[in-house]
């Protein structure tokens, strides 16, 4: 049983809290607002029936319990990592949840890379299964998931959403059904999965990549800076073209839906047309965007809107639009690394990321985030937010990480123009 947790309150001193977890939030909410929409996705990818018309809190909680009974009869270690590979959508949040719920250590694929770089992944982190789906357009992400398994002896189950799936692939759909589900509750509890110890991301180096732990508590305390820096809260609406498959996607959409207490819709990256129709509703939304893609919003009039809020997530290595503002209420957002995201409203001279403390104070007065360089501009990082934990020599325990009062260095070096991040590139 997930005890519910009550809406953060991201000025409060004492939050969050190492109890604090995601499905609490979920569960909190439902039992408050039943009937109140919790994830829906973008039209042109439906993945299941039952996301087809967005899934109340309710129901979400419900298919997280569902697909978390099922995950925990999986033969694989508890507190193991579960590889997610899927697109913006319901599918992912669920699968998320569930995993968390379930015991593992969801471990976030992205379907941007490629079958090199998946594999490696893969392979980096240890995984030994992956949930992912039939289709999306063009792509067969299961058959790919299959065709790295065929070289990775260590990736023993692929499990996928979907009816066009290959042989060999356990079918999520059908192990969902009523009937299967009834049997796995016939065979009784197997003794309650021990609490998952977080989530896994991955920090890039060259074609190498280095997994990172992140307990829940940290990657929640991570999120509140840009829950405070866009106003966040139980009346507002957040409407995502980012995938949870990183820090930054997983942080604007899906924890920042949850902390806040508010619905979250995702869309396609170029569906235009939805994108009108889903901020023209009611209450105004706040939309989550690569900054990247600033440009196009400001051609095609979205950032017009004086009633628009906008969060461009800015990944490093960057370089920041200074001097640049719009009619729309903009907040940047930056991670510096899989450990450091910073947030800051724009003014009206343009953004206004700095060095220095963000967000509230966590337990203990320790900063959710500070930030700062060293004399040669080399990025460093400390505070309740950054507790994230290599994972490399099969060195696994939060007791290997570093301490939330201790700087992180980070493989950057920023640049400042007048006391403003204006840069933040690799070290040399």
């Amino acid at each position: 049983m997930v005890a519910p947790h009550a809406p953060l309150d991201a000025g409060r001193p004492n939050v969050p809290t190492p109890q604090l977890r995601l499905g609490r939030l979920l569960a909190g909410a439902a039992s408050r607002e039943p009937g109140r929409m919790a994830f829906s996705s973008p039209p042109a990818d439906m993945v299941t029936a039952w996301s087809r018309h967005g899934l109340t809190t309710t129901a979400a909680y419900a298919q997280v319990r569902r697909l978390a009974s099922f995950l925990q009869h999986l033969p694989l270690e508890r507190g193991g990592p579960l590889g997610i590979l899927l697109p913006n959508g319901a599918e992912a949040c669920v699968t998320i949840l569930a995993a968390l719920r379930a015991g593992y250590a969801p471990c976030l694929l992205s379907l941007g890379w490629g079958s090199d770089e998946l594999a490696a992944a893969v392979e980096a982190a240890k995984v030994p299964a992956i949930i992912t789906l039939d289709r999306l357009g063009e792509v067969r992400p299961a058959h790919l998931a299959c065709a790295i398994a065929a070289d990775n002896v260590g990736l023993r189950f692929i499990c996928s959403f979907g009816h066009e799936i290959p042989d060999g692939v356990i079918s999520l759909d059908q192990a969902l059904n009523d009937q299967v589900l009834k049997d796995f509750e016939e065979l009784g509890d197997i003794g309650g999965p021990p609490p998952s110890p977080g989530l896994i991301t991955f920090e890039r180096y060259g074609d190498s990549f280095l997994p990172l732990l992140r307990p829940e508590s940290t990657l929640i305390a991570a999120t509140l800076p840009l829950v405070l820096a866009a106003r966040l809260g139980s009346e507002s609406r957040v409407v995502s073209l980012l995938p949870p498959d990183d820090l930054g996607g997983l942080a604007s959409g899906l924890v920042a839906a949850l902390a806040a207490d508010c619905p979250l819709a995702m869309q396609a990256l170029f569906d235009g047309d939805e994108l009108v129709r889903d901020l023209s509703a009611d209450p105004p939304a706040t939309l989550v965007a690569p900054g990247w893609i600033e440009d196009l919003l400001a051609e095609a009039g979205f950032l017009d809107n004086d009633q628009l809020t906008c969060v461009l997530v800015h990944k490093a290595p960057v370089d920041l639009p200074l001097g640049r503002a719009h009619a729309a209420r903009i907040v940047d957002m930056l991670t510096v690394g899989e450990v450091a995201l910073m947030a800051s409203a724009r003014d009206a001279q343009g953004p206004t990321l700095k060095l220095g403390a963000f967000g509230a104070l966590a337990p203990g007065g320790v900063p959710l985030l500070e930030v700062d360089v060293t004399r040669d501009g080399s990025v460093m990082a400390r505070g309740a937010g950054t507790g994230s934990i290599p994972l490399a020599d099969d060195t696994t325990s939060p007791s290997s990480g570093t301490s939330e009062n201790d700087w992180h260095h980070l493989p950057y070096k920023a640049k400042l123009a007048d006391g403003l991040i204006a840069a933040v590139d690799p070290t040399p």
